[in-house]
């Protein structure tokens, strides 16, 4: 389900509003504070390929399939129509990068007051520890239920980060930002109410276009991680545009595209789906790789487990409370 993902970026994006819904706020494990971290792994020169993927190449040679029937077998591959109308709610736990861990700035560095030389060779060892340094991993808890709602927890520097939004409107609570941040949630910023309200419900996009009846079209084949891959292209009610690859095997997704603002710049995003997995009927990707344009390093989440309809209350989407002072 690709949804999943976007839920995540657009909570990461909220933590410190970065852009691709990615960015980790630099107090997170020591992380690196320029990276998007979020979505939507080692992101190759060319925006959103695999070195697979870049290599010049004709598109891969496909039968020919109309997009209803496209979309029809995508359905099918995911669970079916009568799968997907009896989910309410989803419940996911896991695991998701968060940059790389920064170097102890004690490290043998050179001091501010060194020489330009020193401070030259200072900076690039630096970037080379960075480059070397373990994955961060933030363990997270998403809710989602119909309606676009949301309820993404993530522990930083063993603290709890909430995020939350209703479908209408959304508040974040970060206590390991410290100041006001630790005791009171704040509401989402215009941008972050946007790109809450610009993510697919939980069904993912392909059947919220059939029974929105949103324009699908089909581009020309390309080939996904070396495997060949139709392509769709959405387009939605307010005339923003969705890429999505279907397997020519399985007929699931296996590339999304969007775009995020990062550093004031609107930048490419492609999320790359796989291991998928039956829960319940449903089949759903356990691994997800966001890619965004000019990082070397994105980000991959990993799905540890699933539960479908659990009873969520409302307020469990609503403005949340910080255990800590009952605010």
């Amino acid at each position: 389900m690709n949804t999943l993902q976007c839920k995540i970026l657009a909570g990461m994006t909220a933590l410190a509003l970065s852009g691709t819904a990615m960015a980790v706020p630099e107090p997170v494990a020591g992380g690196n504070p320029g990276h998007p971290s979020a979505s939507s792994g080692g992101i190759p020169a060319a925006v959103g390929q695999t070195p697979a993927d870049r290599v010049s190449q004709p598109g891969p040679k496909l039968p020919v399939v109309d997009v209803a029937t496209l979309l029809s077998r995508n359905l099918q591959a995911r669970g079916g129509e009568s799968g997907w109308k009896a989910v309410n709610t989803l419940h996911f736990t896991g695991k998701m990068d968060a940059g790389r861990a920064r170097p102890d700035p004690d490290n043998g560095y050179a001091s501010p007051t060194a020489d330009a030389k020193e401070r030259r060779k200072s900076r690039i060892q630096r970037e080379r520890d960075i480059e070397s340094a373990p994955v961060v991993q933030l363990p997270f808890i998403l809710d989602v239920a119909r309606g676009r709602k949301s309820h993404l927890e993530l522990v930083v520097n063993d603290q709890v980060a909430v995020q939350t939004y209703d479908g209408k409107q959304g508040w974040k609570l970060m206590p390991f930002l410290g100041g006001d941040y630790l005791d009171h949630p704040s509401p989402y910023s215009a941008e972050e109410l946007k790109l809450a309200s610009d993510q697919s419900d939980l069904d993912g996009w392909l059947i919220e276009a059939q029974r929105q009846h949103y324009r699908v079209e089909q581009l020309a084949p390309e080939m996904v991680e070396g495997k060949p891959a139709y392509h769709l292209q959405l387009t939605l009610p307010g005339g923003d545009q969705r890429g999505v690859w279907l397997d020519a095997q399985s007929w699931l997704e296996v590339k999304i595209e969007g775009a995020r603002r990062f550093n004031g710049q609107v930048k490419p995003m492609y999320t790359y789906l796989s291991d998928y997995r039956n829960v319940d009927g449903l089949v759903l990707p356990f691994r997800q790789e966001t890619r965004m344009e000019g990082f070397k390093d994105g980000q991959k989440l990993l799905v540890d487990s699933v539960q479908v309809n659990r009873t969520l209350p409302a307020e469990h989407f609503g403005k949340p409370v910080n255990v800590a002072t009952g605010q």
